[in-house]
């Protein structure tokens, strides 16, 4: 889903879709764990609740290997 970047006060903001707001129970002041990977240029978001890590080191690991090796390919599919 594409979204639009906000300016709120000095931060940068991004809504949360409805679907996954209602999943999830979000309600507006709760807290929220973000942890942002600048090598794998990704978000993600957790509950308190949900303290798990959605991606493991290994597999960022691997992906990591993987985009380094294919990177050219990846940037040539990525134009079309």
């Amino acid at each position: 889903m594409l979204q639009t970047v906000m300016k709120v006060g000095n931060s940068l903001a991004i809504t949360l879709p409805k679907q996954f707001v209602d999943a999830k129970k979000i309600k507006a002041g709760q807290k929220m764990f973000v942890d942002a990977d600048n090598d794998l240029s990704m978000v993600q978001i957790r509950t308190k609740n949900s303290m798990a890590p959605i991606i493991t080191p290994e597999f960022k690991k691997w992906l990591n290997t993987f985009n380094t090796r294919y990177k050219t390919a990846l940037t040539q599919l990525a134009k079309k």
